[in-house]
């Protein structure tokens, strides 16, 4: 995470540890070293809810979360937190928007993210429980199913990134004058958005982060942010150079930014740096818009992309370091399914004195490992 994000998330934190007893607070203190800001903010966040709740269901006699104390907690039984994560399932809170009204929303949990709420509140239980401020830990008897069920890997086709492109630029299926105002004030942005998502499979998080400054048109290169704060330096295609250009131009020219997101390259209509429930958000409209039938989200873009190039160079290690993946096992995992095309040549080529061919075929042998991204021990075991 950049610098300066990181101190708004850290801005973020000390406003939510303010509101926080002292208990919650110096377990969070704790972390400092282990976790990451954005980690301990999403504990912070994880923490305030379950006592929001505590006082919302009156499970506790205290008039603010800050009142609480370990003692309240200590009173509690497994059928309180199995209300709890009953609760998650939807609920309503306010809060007060950009704009300085207070809004209503409601928000709803799956299991995966009941289950890591789960595991905050295990953290916070056993802190508490090895300090001697509580008797006993329910957490343990708490167990959160999630679904074992592989999703389908879901891509776009040709086709379907096109139409995205062509919808949000031609103004296609607005359905009055007014949403198409506001489509004509952020439409070239959401294009270069999605344009970055399909030519360079980026994730959201590194999308979100990109500076002004981190496009390097000079060197037709841009550079990202990847997981951990490491930089990585990427070549832009030849095809969306023109657009990112003209988008650069278009971008220095907005005014009235929030100071604190100057620099940054996609600008919400607030004037802040553009985040990523919005970015879901509008992925979503375009693609009720044009017609796509899979729900589309910033990942779908990037399997896109590291699927399409994989099946053009089919270099598992190219395709590992263009999307930034530590190890080509998490490329060939998810992304290295071989297109359609691909399968019907190897059946059609398939012969067994070939077959037998390469695998007396040492050089051959370990060129294929490569492709996979495993080791040749590894693809000797898989071919039995």
């Amino acid at each position: 995470m950049k610098k300066s994000l990181e101190n708004q998330v850290r801005e973020k934190l000390r406003k939510r540890i303010f509101l926080l007893p002292n208990f919650a607070v110096d377990f969070l203190y704790l972390l400092e070293n282990s976790k990451e800001i954005q980690t301990r903010f999403e504990y912070a966040k994880d923490i305030s809810l379950f006592l929001e709740f505590l006082l919302y269901s009156h499970k506790c006699d205290k008039s603010t979360i800050k009142a609480i104390e370990p003692g309240d907690l200590d009173q509690l039984e497994d059928r309180d937190l199995i209300d709890f994560f009953d609760y998650l399932s939807s609920y309503q809170t306010s809060y007060i928007s950009n704009t300085g009204r207070q809004v209503m929303k409601e928000f709803t949990n799956a299991p995966v993210g009941k289950a890591r709420k789960l595991a905050t509140l295990r953290k916070l239980f056993a802190y508490l429980f090895q300090k001697k401020m509580i008797s006993k830990d329910i957490t343990p008897n708490i167990e959160i199913r999630v679904p074992t069920k592989v999703k389908v890997k879901q891509r776009l086709s040709p086709d379907e990134v096109q139409r995205f492109f062509t919808t949000i630029m031609n103004d296609l299926s607005i359905e009055n004058n007014r949403l198409l105002k506001f489509h004509e004030k952020v439409k070239h942005r959401d294009y270069i958005m999605t344009l970055l998502l399909a030519y360079t499979g980026v994730r959201i998080s590194e999308l979100v982060q990109l500076d002004i400054s981190d496009i390097q048109l000079h060197k037709k290169t841009f550079v990202v942010t990847r997981k951990g704060g490491d930089e990585q330096e990427i070549t832009m295609p030849e095809k969306i150079i023109e657009d990112i250009s003209a988008y650069c131009e278009h971008r220095k020219k907005l005014t009235h930014v929030d100071h604190r997101d100057q620099n940054a390259l996609f600008i919400s209509l607030h004037r802040k740096r553009i985040k990523p429930s919005t970015v879901r958000a509008l992925l979503d409209k375009y693609r009720l818009r044009s017609n796509v039938s899979i729900h589309v989200t910033p990942h779908v873009f990037r399997r896109t992309f590291g699927t399409n190039h994989y099946n053009t160079y089919e270099d598992m290690y190219l395709t590992a370091q263009v999307l930034g993946h530590a190890s080509a096992e998490t490329t060939r995992k998810f992304y290295a399914d071989p297109s359609e095309e691909r399968v019907n040549r190897s059946m059609k080529q398939f012969d067994y004195a070939q077959t037998e061919t390469t695998l007396d075929n040492r050089g051959k042998l370990t060129s294929l490992a490569k492709r996979l991204g495993i080791s040749v021990e590894e693809l000797m075991k898989e071919l039995g």
